[in-house]
């Protein structure tokens, strides 16, 4: 109790029921002494059963302000943890795909071929150059690509502006020499001397040379942390609320923060190895936390750090808009221990003035009976405040329930955001791949495509595929739609066969620029095994011609796995296990076609009816409702999506999906 009591400065509704408990209390003591002195022959038991019962009213009082302050406290602890984490882990989610993005660009026939030529033109490096630029265009999280020989020397690079023309770094040695699929460090490097830090993913480029594998040098990708950093922060904490949020390397240093005048780069910090658990200290609430990785990808040994001052932690529900939810007897959040203690207290107080009474009539000691009738006006106080004091916690595990469904509903749409732009991006990038413009562009011309041609577009469908493992199938097909070659060798049938969807095929043969790309609705199709997906499409262009289109890829999204893998990630826990079990998330579309599902009430493909206030909401809008589902009561939270840096926010895709979190009360 005297641990908990160190916050109640900070809670004002506790401090007001602390005083009027303690004014209770006093009271009470008061008018025990008063007829203890003025009634000297009133029964002595009578008095025990009043300082008996007193004592069960204090210690009622202290398992009520414990039982309070600690929900405040569970609610601060709970948002400051849900912030660390996820912003460790949206972070190593999008890193995870820099590490498929460095090991396939360093296949590229174009990049090989460059550099395996030690006799390249002028017009070779433009090409080279143009490539880069294609390939940022479209993965815009990098802000440099880098090109050198095995002994350092810059062959080709993208940003014009950096000076580096020879590196004696030494990721490019352990880049040759490594047996691990890349090399991934983030410090200050000659290779990126403009910048302070550089996040840099590695890979030797190997060429077949006179018919043996040679090494020929090696690709660097220079990530934009900074500015994701400086994405990820607004959408966890606004300037408003006040946590301040850090990513710590291994040494405690600040590589990130989104608060750089009270945490600059470079402030040194202790670090343990892992802590689980949030730390409370004079100055506020303190979590530190690593990443629960993503696919077995942990990226490097960072840690985030979050604080936030007792005064920020517990104002958190002061934003929380009141549902007018009412906590039944029925509810599984119903505090009834308290309830019950406060009915033994009531009931103890009743039975003293009864007999209390009934001696004092006996014994004729009536000038004892105001005394009772004080000791009544206090148990009908008592009974008030107690019962107050148990519906302002049953409002504070509310507004902690809507809090948390808001924030899962948030975090569940951002990573959907976040990995679709990918996919976006990966189909426009493949089918740009000279090898599939060179043989379509052949087949184009009515040159029939050998078989030796198919086995190679099929080896590069198969690696891309086994790097990028999001995808069920990968599919190249001709102008007609006719499928040329596929990943996936268990769906080899398709070859030859005409692609479903003769709207999304049209449309994609009819693309005009390398930047645009087609999605087909969220439908059911054979192509996903009778099941419900996103396929991407993006056009192949003309070796010759980039404003004539010789076919298109398209990419099968293993959306089932993928997107429950979302929704179970950002799925708030509870440790009421009641509460917890009810708790289910939706992605839907805006009319409520389920897209995704963790519950078998809402299974993929069916409708549920959304509210008006969540069907109209615009892009970015989130919130949280009482809704009641049969007999069910819940509380959902809900985010509209907005799309990430360019991904539906101008890039002419639209397609709008509501993240919904329910947990039943």
């Amino acid at each position: 109790m005297q641990e908990l009591k160190q916050y109640t400065q900070y809670l004002p509704e506790v401090k007001r029921y602390l005083g009027e408990l303690e004014h209770q209390d006093l009271w009470w003591t008061t008018v025990a002494m008063v007829g203890k002195i003025n009634n000297e022959n009133i029964d002595p038991q009578l008095l025990e059963s009043i300082v008996d019962t007193q004592k069960e009213f204090q210690s009622l009082r202290n398992m009520m302000i414990e039982a309070l302050v600690s929900r405040y406290l569970n609610q601060a602890n709970s948002e400051i943890v849900l912030k660390s984490q996820a912003t460790i882990d949206i972070l190593i989610r999008n890193l995870f795909e820099r590490t498929a993005d460095v090991g396939f660009l360093a296949t590229d026939d174009d990049l090989v071929d460059f550099l395996a030529n030690p006799e390249t033109t002028e017009n070779d490096a433009d090409f080279i150059h143009r490539r880069i630029e294609e390939y940022v265009a479209k993965y815009s999280v990098y802000d440099d690509i880098l090109l050198l020989d095995t002994r350092g020397q810059v062959r080709a690079k993208l940003n014009p502006n950096n000076p580096v023309t020879m590196s004696r770094d030494p990721i490019i040695q352990e880049a040759l020499t490594t047996n691990e699929p890349y090399t991934e460090v983030y410090r200050h490097s000659d290779l990126f001397p403009n910048k302070p830090k550089s996040l840099i993913y590695a890979k030797r480029i190997e060429a077949t040379v006179s018919g043996e594998s040679q090494t020929v040098g090696v690709l660097c990708l220079s990530f934009e942390f900074d500015e994701e950093m400086e994405s990820i922060f607004p959408k966890l904490s606004s300037t408003e609320e006040g946590y301040e949020i850090m990513i710590l390397d291994d040494q405690g240093s600040v590589i990130a923060t989104n608060n750089p005048i009270i945490h600059p780069l470079d402030k040194k910090f202790p670090v343990p190895e892992q802590m689980r658990t949030p730390k409370g200290d004079d100055k506020g609430l303190n979590y530190i936390t690593q990443t629960h990785g993503y696919q077995g990808f942990k990226g490097l040994p960072w840690f985030c750090y979050t604080h936030a001052a007792h005064s920020v932690a517990f104002a958190s529900s002061k934003t929380t808009e009141d549902l007018g939810v009412t906590i039944n007897e029925e509810s599984p959040i119903y505090l009834r221990d308290l309830d019950e203690t406060n009915l033994k207290v009531s009931t103890l107080l009743l039975i003293v003035i009864l007999n209390g009474k009934i001696t004092s009539l006996k014994k004729d000691v009536k000038s004892f009976l105001p005394v009772l009738d004080s000791f009544q006006d206090i148990s009908r106080d008592i009974q008030a405040i107690f019962s107050d004091f148990i519906h302002h916690i049953h409002t504070v595990l509310v507004e902690t329930i809507q809090n948390k469904v808001k924030f899962s509903a948030t975090l569940a749409i951002e990573i959907m955001d976040r990995n679709l732009y990918e996919r976006a991006n990966d189909c426009r990038w493949w089918a740009l791949n000279s090898t599939f413009r060179k043989v379509l562009t052949d087949h184009q011309d009515q040159t029939p495509i050998e078989e030796e041609e198919t086995e190679t577009l099929t080896d590069i469908l198969q690696y891309i595929n086994q790097l990028y493992t999001v995808y069920t199938n990968i599919m190249l097909y001709d102008r007609k739609g006719k499928i040329l070659a596929v990943s996936n060798p268990a769906e080899a049938h398709l070859i030859g066969t005409i692609l479903p969807q003769p709207q999304d095929t049209s449309a994609c043969l009819g693309i005009q620029d390398t930047q645009a790309y087609v999605v087909s609705d969220f439908h059911k199709t054979e192509l996903y095994n009778g099941r419900y997906t996103y396929i991407y499409h993006a056009a192949v262009k003309h070796w010759h011609s980039e404003h004539k289109n010789v076919g298109g890829i398209a990419l099968v999204f293993d959306s089932e796995p993928e997107f429950l893998a979302m929704l179970e990630d950002t799925k708030p826990k509870y440790i009421n296990k009641t509460v917890d079990e009810s708790t289910f998330c939706l992605f839907t579309t805006p009319d409520g076609e389920i897209i995704a599902s963790t519950t078998d009430t809402y299974p993929v493909g069916t409708q549920i009816t959304l509210p008006d206030k969540v069907k109209h909401s615009a892009n970015g809008d989130s919130g949280s409702l009482r809704w009641d589902i049969g007999e069910c009561k819940y509380i959902m939270g809900y985010k509209m999506s907005e799309g990430y840096r360019e991904y539906k926010n101008g890039d002419g895709y639209t397609n709008n999906v509501l993240s919904l979190v329910f947990t039943g009360i």
